[in-house]
């Protein structure tokens, strides 16, 4: 008896059109090989899509995908994760289970003591026994694990528990940043722990806790995930032979396009010279078809960051038909102006903290933009610039939108412009 256990493949992540035809192809693949092989069942601990509802073009490939997975016999059995889940609002998680393409996993119920019981959903032709709780935001599934009732521990047979959320004994440098709870949380005494929300493949197993396995994303759920592809992270899925324990753990390996990396290091340097090694180093490469990440890091020693000519860099591959030039600046920094980092307990005190810490570097002719006067100006643009789209809103009325707000907020006519 086989299954499969994918996770955190965020359909609907990619912004890109060449990169949102990878993104559904590698799930398209995914699931073929599942068909192909013809296993017993599907996992999905978590994070099938980027958001609770996706856009129709993303629905529309995913719903046909799991229709002819249905088809072909093979349950899918899922909890939610970080970002499919809403609690506000339904996902389109619950479309799929209405419909019957997937069910959900959670079977949870409260008690008058305060302690919360799991029930196992069965396997019909298996017999293999599922549970598992989904993965919510700001640490509140850390809240369920630790009023979790504990007596199904003892329930005998082949079981399998799905979670969403980092486990701080399996940390790694390959993990994801954020809270990691620790591995006594998860039940004890199963057969298969399919993790999600880890981004590269990782198993391993611990005293009463056999099989605790990350699949990784299936191609890229974060822009970082799109450089370790191009370091030579494998991408791909879990195949699980078992009969009444686990016999084999293999990672199907899902080829998704090519890549070439250039990474500079800036420290000690001018933008000028970096500038000229970007030149060099896009020469000596070939980008036909193929996703360029381009790493850019260190302390310049005079200048601004944004004297680094990266738009030359992208207009001369794209007219080498690179596929996708992808850039990051993020460990760009200058000595002339850096960014102090401040602690609070909030998020709202971090922020006044960053902004207090930071502003008095800045040189401005308007004072309004200093002092108390710019923190507040600071803070309110940040809070128009985050504000969602509203449900049905296009695209291109969305940023005039929050373009025209954030305009009212510095006191500047959108005309003038």
């Amino acid at each position: 008896m086989y299954f499969a256990h994918l996770s955190d493949i965020h359909l609907g992540f990619q912004k890109h059109e060449s990169l949102q035809r990878i993104e559904q192809q590698v799930f398209e693949k995914a699931m073929d090989e599942c068909i192909n092989r013809k296993i017993d069942f599907i996992l999905i601990p978590g994070d099938l899509f980027h958001v609770n509802i996706p856009e129709m073009r993303v629905q529309k490939y995913a719903f046909a995908k799991f229709r002819q997975v249905y088809d072909a016999g093979i349950p899918v059995y899922v909890v939610y994760g970080s970002h499919d889940f809403s609690p506000v609002s339904n996902s389109v998680i619950d479309l799929l289970a209405e419909v019957g393409y997937i069910t959900k996993v959670t079977r949870a119920t409260s008690n008058e003591d305060g302690t919360i019981s799991l029930k196992f959903l069965i396997d019909e032709k298996t017999g293999a026994k599922i549970a598992g709780l989904s993965g919510l935001k700001v640490g509140k599934d850390r809240e369920w694990y630790e009023k979790l009732d504990r007596t199904f521990e003892s329930e005998s047979g082949f079981k399998i528990f799905l979670f969403h959320g980092g486990i701080s004994d399996m940390k790694t440098e390959s993990g994801m940043d954020g809270d990691h709870m620790p591995l006594s949380l998860l039940p004890k005494g199963f057969s298969y722990y399919a993790g999600g929300h880890m981004h590269k493949f990782n198993h391993q197993s611990f005293d009463g806790y056999s099989n605790v396995i990350y699949p990784g994303t299936l191609f890229a759920g974060y822009h970082a995930d799109l450089e370790d592809n191009a370091n030579g992270q494998k991408r791909g899925f879990v195949l699980v032979e078992f009969e009444k324990d686990v016999k084999s753990v293999e990672f199907i390996e899902i080829q998704n396009t090519a890549y070439e990396i250039i990474e500079v290091d800036a420290n000690n340097r001018k933008a000028e010279s970096i500038n000229q090694e970007l030149l060099d180093k896009t020469k000596d490469i070939d980008p036909t078809d193929k996703v360029v990440i381009i790493k850019v890091k260190g302390e310049l020693t005079s200048g601004k960051t944004a004297d680094v000519d990266i738009s030359t860099i992208r207009e001369n591959l794209n007219s080498r038909n690179a596929m996708v030039v992808n850039v990051s600046k993020n460990g760009l920094t200058s000595k002339e102006y850096s960014i102090t980092e401040a602690k609070g307990n909030n998020k709202e005190e971090i922020e006044t903290n960053v902004f207090s810490e930071n502003i008095g570097q800045l040189r401005f002719e308007y004072q309004e933009l200093l002092g108390d006067e710019g923190i507040k100006l600071a803070k309110k643009l940040l809070r128009e610039l985050g504000q969602p789209a509203l449900i049905n809103e296009k695209k291109n009325e969305y940023i005039p939108r929050i373009r025209d707000n954030a305009f009212a907020i510095l006191g500047l006519n959108k005309d003038d412009s």
